[in-house]
C-alpha cells in the first residue's frame, strides 16, 4: 500500500514538471512571436506611385462561329483528283481547281506524264544554251521566284512556298513549250513534238477538269458546316450552336495543299471561299450584350453603324466587326452577329473560335485595381489614398474603365479642386492597415 501512493506520488511530480516546463517553453514562443505578429499585421506594407495618364483597353471575352459565302464543290465520280489550285489561292469562276482521273485510269494517267516531264526535259538540256531577250525573259521569271522565295524564307512562314514551286513547274513546262513551238527548233524536235501532242491528246480523254462554280478562295477542308450555317440563317444562330461548334473543333489544323485526294462520286472535296464578305456570330456576356444592343439600337435611328474589333486566338490581326443584330439571351449569354469585309482570308480555316471583343479604348488617370478600397459597385465610385504632406489623404474618385488589373479613374467633381486628384500625384498602392492622417513613408 505505501509502495502505491509513493508510486502515485512520484507520477504527480512528474506531470507538474511536465506542465511547467510546457508552460515556460510557451511563455518563450509568447515573447518571441508576439512581436513578428504584431510587426506582421501592422508594419508598412504599402507602396507609392504616381498617377499617370495612360489608355486602357476594355475587352470582353467571347466564343464565336464564323459564316461565309461559301460553295462546296462535288466530286464528279469515284477516283482520284489531282489539286492545280493551291489551298488559300484564289480561282476565277469557271477556272480549273483539280483534275479528276478514274481510278482504273491513274496508272495510265501517270505513265503519260512521266513521259512528258521526260521529254520536255530533254528538251530544255538541248536548248538551254538560248539567249538575248529570250533567254533574260525565262531567267527573270524564275529570278522573281527565288526572291519571293527568300522573302518568305526571312519571315519564316514558309505556308505559301508551295505556290512558288508550283509557279516554277509552270515556268519551266512553259519554256519547254515554248522552245518546241520555235520555227528553228520544230525540224530537229518533231518527233518530239508529235509524241507529246499524243500524249495530251490521251490525257484530255482521260482526264475530266473541275471548275470553280464561283470567284474565290479554294479551301481543302469542308467541316460539314457549309449547309448548316449560311448568310441566310445567320441571324437564326444560338448561344447553344456556337457552344456545339467551338468544342467540335472544326477548324483546319493546317492549309497544306493535297498531292492527290481520293473520292467517291457526289462527295464533297473542297470549298470555294467568297472574299468579298463574311459573318462572325459571338456569345458575350449579358451585360455587355445589353450595352451593344442600347448603343447599336441609338445608333440605327441616327442612320450610322456600331463597329468593334474583335481578336480571334490564332489570328495576328484584330478583324473590324459591323453588328447586324442581337439575338435572343440564354444562360447569361447573348448571341450577336457582326459583318466583316476584310482579312477573310486569315480566318478561313476557323470555323468556331474563342478570342475578346475590344469594346472600347478609355484614356485617363490610371492606377493598380488594388489601390482601390471601399469601392461601390453600384455607382463605380471607389476611395484612393493620396499622400499630402506626408500624411495619407483619403479621395472618392470614380472608377470609368477597368481591365485585368487595372482601372481607369477620374474625378467626381472636376470644379472642386480641394478634393480632386491629378496627374502625378502620389498614392498609395496596397494601402492596407492605412488611416486618413497617417504619416507615410515614402
Amino acid at each position: 500500500m505505501t509502495n502505491e501512493l509513493e508510486e502515485r506520488k512520484k507520477r504527480r511530480k512528474a506531470r507538474r514538471i511536465r506542465r511547467r516546463f510546457l508552460s515556460f517553453l510557451g511563455f518563450i514562443l509568447l515573447l518571441v512571436y508576439v512581436p513578428a505578429l504584431w510587426n506582421w499585421f501592422f508594419s508598412v506594407n504599402y507602396e507609392v506611385a504616381a498617377i499617370k495618364m495612360s489608355t486602357l483597353e476594355i475587352k470582353e471575352p467571347v466564343n464565336g462561329l464564323v459564316i461565309r459565302k461559301e460553295v462546296p464543290v462535288k466530286s464528279p465520280g469515284s477516283g482520284i483528283l489531282i489539286p492545280t489550285v493551291q489551298y488559300g489561292e484564289r480561282v476565277g469562276k469557271g477556272n480549273e481547281i483539280v483534275s479528276f482521273i478514274r481510278s482504273d485510269m491513274k496508272d495510265i494517267v501517270e505513265n503519260y506524264r512521266r513521259m512528258e516531264v521526260e521529254i520536255l526535259k530533254r528538251v530544255v538540256s538541248e536548248f538551254d544554251s538560248t539567249s538575248g531577250a529570250e533567254r533574260e525573259m525565262w531567267e527573270n521569271a524564275i529570278e522573281a521566284q527565288i526572291a519571293r522565295l527568300t522573302e518568305i524564307s526571312d519571315t519564316g512562314d514558309l505556308s505559301d512556298a508551295g505556290s512558288i514551286r508550283s509557279a516554277m513547274d509552270k515556268i519551266l513546262e512553259a519554256k519547254a513549250r515554248y522552245m518546241l513551238e520555235d520555227e528553228s527548233v520544230m525540224h530537229r524536235m518533231k518527233k518530239e513534238k508529235e509524241e507529246l501532242e499524243r500524249l495530251r491528246s490521251s490525257l484530255k480523254k482521260s482526264v475530266i477538269s473541275v471548275t470553280s462554280p464561283i470567284s474565290g478562295l479554294v479551301s481543302y477542308n469542308c467541316d460539314g458546316y457549309e449547309e448548316m450555317y449560311t448568310p441566310d440563317n445567320r441571324f437564326t444562330v444560338t448561344v447553344d450552336n456556337i457552344t456545339e461548334v467551338v468544342r467540335s473543333g472544326a477548324n483546319a489544323e493546317n492549309w497544306l495543299t493535297p498531292t492527290e485526294i481520293n473520292t467517291g462520286m457526289d462527295e464533297y472535296f473542297c470549298k470555294v471561299i467568297a472574299n468579298d464578305e463574311a459573318w462572325i456570330v459571338f456569345a458575350i456576356a449579358e451585360e455587355k450584350g445589353d450595352e451593344i444592343k442600347v448603343a447599336f439600337e441609338k445608333a440605327k435611328l441616327n442612320g450610322r453603324t456600331v463597329q468593334y474589333e474583335i481578336e480571334i486566338e490564332g489570328v495576328d490581326q484584330r478583324i473590324p466587326v459591323i453588328i447586324e443584330n442581337i439575338g435572343e439571351k440564354k444562360d447569361g449569354l447573348v448571341p450577336v452577329t457582326g459583318r466583316i469585309d476584310k482579312y477573310i482570308e486569315k480566318i478561313m480555316n476557323i470555323r468556331g473560335f474563342k478570342g475578346n471583343l475590344l469594346l472600347q479604348n478609355v484614356t485617363g488617370m490610371r492606377v493598380p485595381l488594388r489601390s482601390l478600397f471601399n469601392i461601390n459597385p453600384v455607382d463605380n465610385t471607389a476611395d484612393i489614398a493620396v499622400v499630402e504632406m506626408d500624411k495619407a489623404v483619403f479621395r472618392r474618385v470614380r472608377i470609368i474603365g477597368q481591365q485585368d488589373t487595372y482601372a481607369i479613374i477620374e474625378n467626381l467633381d472636376p470644379a472642386n479642386e480641394k478634393e480632386n486628384v491629378d496627374v502625378f500625384d502620389i498614392y498609395l498602392i496596397n494601402p492596407k492597415n492605412i488611416t486618413e492622417g497617417q504619416v507615410v513613408e515614402k
